[in-house]
């Protein structure tokens, strides 16, 4: 068993996510309000999607839901930039960044100004990219999954240097620049830390080699996956001379509170056919939480005890729900 230390976060619905029967219209009050909650409460961190198109139904492997991307979802930057200025406590963090997106000088230079507004709240967190849908219908390029893992692990190197050099060039198969100054330097030192997101092997040493931390979204990586891919991971840090525990873990989950398993279940069913998902499938999913604030935590025991260091909850669209869950964890022990 590994012991470690247990943290929470939330990611915020910043595509409108809902449990219940009835769709529901992104409203950016309820983002801030769960926010608060989640500030208010101690929670580790508050995380936002990096997506252009609403990803609902959607994952990576190629499938994709079409029909979902009309209900909308806010863009990513711009939103943990605000809440950055209505909280106080929490790290600032996106799940995760597609660096498809930003050109990563660019990049660093606002994860550095964002640092400064938050006074050293936030974390970087980066992913290679997996929804080509979202890139053709923005104009963005979409490139093989090799050249997005060289990408990734390109981005890291540059943002490191522009983080903690006064002058910077730099000459790689994807990047370059001349002369570049970033000023001002992120508050944190040597700098913010760098996660890295994805449950694949190539992903995995990109974070042992290069980052802080290591995101798991476990809709695609299932808790047996996640046992498969930490023993990779232990595999790795002993090849490089690094100890797996010097790198925070994180995994990504979804909590469907309610008074009792079987009516959280009913709501899980509700969610999952909205998705096209088979709902035995889902809630057999170690990844759902099902119950009251303390079956939920509960739940969240074994991904702690298996390596994790925080699990983050994916919140419903629904501020109530949020608050229920952030007082209920906040008074047990944990």
């Amino acid at each position: 068993m590994v012991m470690t230390r247990r943290e929470f976060g939330i990611n915020l619905p910043v595509s409108g996510r809902s449990y219940s029967r009835e769709e529901v219209e992104l409203n950016f009050g309820v983002l801030r309000d769960i926010a608060l909650a989640a500030d208010r409460y101690g929670f580790s961190s508050i995380g936002v999607h990096d997506h252009l198109l609403n990803p609902q139904g959607s994952s990576p492997g190629g499938k994709e839901m079409p029909e979902r991307f009309r209900y909308g979802i806010v863009e990513a930057w711009t939103t943990l930039s605000a809440l950055s200025t209505i909280t106080s406590r929490a790290r600032l963090t996106n799940v995760v960044l597609c660096n498809l997106f930003r050109y990563p000088a660019v990049l660093a230079k606002m994860a550095s100004t964002l640092d400064l507004i938050s006074d050293g709240r936030v974390n970087l967190a980066l992913g290679a990219g997996w929804f080509r849908g979202e890139c053709l219908a923005y104009g963005i390029p979409w490139r093989p999954y090799r050249t997005r893992i060289e990408m990734l692990r390109e981005s890291v190197r540059l943002i490191k240097r522009l983080w903690t050099e006064d002058e910077v060039t730099f000459t790689g198969k994807y990047y370059q620049i001349e002369k570049g100054i970033l000023s001002p330097k992120p508050v944190q030192k040597p700098h913010p830390p760098i996660v890295i997101g994805g449950a694949s092997e190539n992903v995995m040493r990109i974070a042992v080699e290069e980052a802080d931390g290591w995101d798991i979204d476990t809709g695609p990586c299932t808790f047996e996956m996640f046992q498969q891919r930490y023993a990779q991971m232990e595999s790795y840090c002993r090849e490089t001379g690094r100890d797996v525990k010097s790198l925070r873990i994180s995994v990504n989950t979804t909590p469907i509170i309610a008074k009792s398993i079987p009516e959280a279940r009913k709501l899980a069913t509700v969610w999952a056919e909205r998705i096209g998902k088979d709902p035995q499938e889902y809630i057999a999913n170690k990844s759902v939480f099902l119950g009251t604030a303390e079956d939920i935590t509960a739940a969240a025991e074994k991904w702690f005890e298996a390596g994790v260091n925080q699990v983050n909850f994916l919140m419903p669209h629904d501020v109530q729900f949020a608050q229920d869950l952030c007082a209920g964890i906040a008074g047990l022990p944990h």
